[in-house]
């Protein structure tokens, strides 16, 4: 049983965005997945990763439109979180690229974290 699992507490009651949530949620139970990762090769998890920087950076663009058509007051705060979480799990992916030992666990770890 995944880990982490979409439930209505992470609703932002938007169904684009919360389709997203669910996306980027699905993104980490692939990578928590030990069974899919043990049969997967090394390029399979670079790929997921990829897609999860990629798939990221999709959905931080349509939320921030979202927020700014709203004229939500906490935006500036809320794009800095977005651009620090960027920053993060590219260095992850670039760690991938070099073969870092522990670092499926360490981002994990920082996924289920943030």
């Amino acid at each position: 049983m995944p880990t982490i699992l979409w439930n209505e507490a992470y609703s932002m009651f938007d169904a684009e965005l919360d389709g997203h949530h669910q996306q980027l949620i699905r993104y980490i139970q692939i990578l928590d997945d030990r069974d899919l990762r043990a049969k997967a090769d090394e390029e399979f998890v670079t790929m997921v990763v990829q897609g999860l920087v990629d798939y990221t950076g999709y959905h931080f663009g349509a939320e921030e439109a979202r927020m700014r058509d709203l004229g939500y007051p906490g935006l500036g705060a809320h794009q800095r979180e977005h651009a620090d979480f960027v920053k993060d799990v590219s260095i992850f992916r670039e760690q991938f690229g070099k073969g870092s030992p522990r670092l499926e666990r360490v981002l994990l770890n920082y996924l289920k974290d943030w």
